[in-house]
């Protein structure tokens, strides 16, 4: 079962072609904001982040200076001194392989179509009640 508003739950997911084993963070811990979530996955091996989903959270700040809205995507781009930290964000609505996917920002809408852009399948997930 995902978890409710004030709470986050990390679930094991692993590949049917590959056997390779990821983590995904749903948390929901927003204080202020009920409507704050974040969405992500991680490679089990290393723990680094490979997709993170920011639902009203502060704006991110680009390595170039560009800065984006609330809510934005992060995803793993390869660079020199990797961290792992996600240094680059897009907008979420700008970001076309999930927008289309997305009619409104609901938490188990937003929650699929990550689900479906990391190729996760979603048959045996319950939502929140």
């Amino acid at each position: 079962m995902l978890p409710k508003n004030g709470e986050s739950q990390i679930f094991d997911v692993e590949s049917e072609s590959t056997k390779d084993k990821f983590y995904i963070d749903v948390d929901r811990r927003g204080r202020i904001e009920l409507s704050r979530f974040k969405l992500q996955n991680r490679y089990a091996m290393t723990k680094l982040p490979l997709v993170r989903i920011d639902i009203d959270s502060p704006p991110h700040l680009n390595p170039d200076g560009t800065r984006t809205s609330r809510n934005h995507i992060h995803v793993y781009r390869e660079t020199e001194n990797d961290t792992g930290n996600l240094p680059w964000a897009y907008d979420l609505e700008a970001f076309n392989e999930i927008s289309c996917r997305i009619q409104t920002l609901d938490f188990m809408q937003v929650f699929y179509a990550f689900c479906e852009y990391c190729n996760i399948e979603t048959n045996n997930i319950q939502g929140v009640i």
